[in-house]
Formats: C-alpha cells, structure tokens, sequence
C-alpha cells in the first residue's frame, strides 16, 4: 500500500478562505469550499490535508475568485 501525500495550504489561502465565511458549521465549509468540518480543522491548525483533496480546493478556490 502506498503511502499518502500530504499537502500544506499556505496560511494566507486559509485566512482568506475563513474571512469568506460567516461561521464554521459543516454544511457552511461544505457548501462554499467543497471539504469536510475534519479537513477544515486541519487546514486551520495549520496541518497537512491529502494532496488531491489540497489540489481540488485550490481549483475551486481559484475558479472562485477566491485566491
């Protein structure tokens, strides 16, 4: 089995990402960025998130206009 790439968002993607939301509930972060509350928690603590879920957020960050 191989092992899974890991991936860090720089911190200033994570501090626009959370200045676009009113809060934190699941359904909030699934419907404007496409993750899950656990992959949320990472990224905000500053932890690596798997690379194809990293490389998918950055595409919808970008066709956003978010980034």
């Amino acid at each position: 089995m191989r092992a899974q790439r890991l991936t860090h968002l720089e911190p200033d993607i994570v501090a626009k990402m959370r200045s676009v939301i009113t809060c934190q509930k699941p359904e909030v972060i699934q419907t404007h960025f496409g993750i899950g509350l656990n992959t949320w928690v990472k990224l905000r603590e500053g932890k690596a998130i798997r690379h194809s879920v990293a490389e998918r957020l950055m595409q919808r960050l970008q066709r956003d206009q978010l980034i």
